[in-house]
């Protein structure tokens, strides 16, 4: 895998699968996951999502957005329970804090959503080339400047990884230990990185942004794409078992299924 970008070049039933029916699939689950919100239910979402990643081979992106998703599940977990209304037996009591059952499991739901949201879009961007999804958002209406943005930030993203890689290890170099001390000491030895890896991101997306210039580049132009694929019957089955799990899903919250 390029470290320019994030797609996984690799032979598995999902890679073959158009870039719309990926798309079909990822709006599907992430249905599911916003419908749903009990923590059994939303999880076993997850549990799909991250299942699927792994058998794509999205491993190594996993592995380098693991403290993000770790963060973002950990902040969920703590923030939640504060704009929950309490409800059930009370699962811990401390000074200054009591969580009841209904803040816990409200809170572990939302925290698993935003992961699997994580992961269901991970495994896209894991089994899609830019390129291909690119010319998929467009082919489904979505205008070409916001196609080019994305497609562009998922091409700086692991730049942008590589460059605080390398802006670390020149740190440590220089005698810089990122893991000396507490953990509230370890997050403000990274502090001195911030700076270098900020400015690296601007110069590159300065010199982009002149190169896209002097070659003409209008977002206003209607855009040709080389080599639009056309829907197979794989293609027509993952479409129809997106809309089967997203119907499916929104039928079990109606009747209470998966719902606190």
């Amino acid at each position: 895998m390029s470290s320019a970008s994030l797609y996984v070049d690799a032979g598995t039933p999902i890679h073959r699968l158009a870039g719309r029916a990926k798309i079909a699939l990822a709006a599907g689950f992430s249905i599911a996951a916003l419908v749903f919100s009990s923590p059994i239910a939303v999880g076993t979402v997850l549990g799909v999502a991250l299942l699927t990643l792994l058998a794509v081979g999205g491993w190594r992106n996993l592995r380098r957005l693991a403290y993000i998703v770790v963060a973002l599940f950990v902040v969920g977990i703590v923030v939640w329970p504060a704009f929950t209304p309490p409800g059930g037996p009370v699962v811990l009591s401390v000074p200054f804090l009591e969580l009841t059952l209904h803040e816990v499991r409200f809170a572990l739901g939302r925290s698993e959503r935003i992961v699997a949201f994580l992961l269901i879009g991970l495994t896209v961007v894991t089994t899609t080339s830019n390129e291909e999804l690119v010319a998929s958002l467009r082919s489904l209406g979505v205008p070409f400047a916001m196609c080019f943005a994305l497609g562009t930030a998922l091409r700086l993203f692991p730049t942008f990884l590589g460059a605080a890689g390398m802006v670390r290890q020149a740190q440590e170099a220089r005698g810089h230990d990122l893991s000396a001390g507490n953990p509230v000491q370890r997050l403000r030895n990274y502090v001195p990185l911030l700076i270098p890896v900020l400015m690296t991101a601007f110069r590159q997306v300065s010199t982009q942004s002149m190169a896209l210039e002097a070659r003409g580049f209008d977002t206003r132009r209607e855009r040709t794409f080389y080599n639009r694929r056309r829907f197979e019957v794989a293609d027509w089955a993952a479409v129809a078992l997106a809309a089967i799990v997203a119907i499916g899903s929104i039928a079990l919250s109606t009747l209470g299924f998966g719902t606190l």
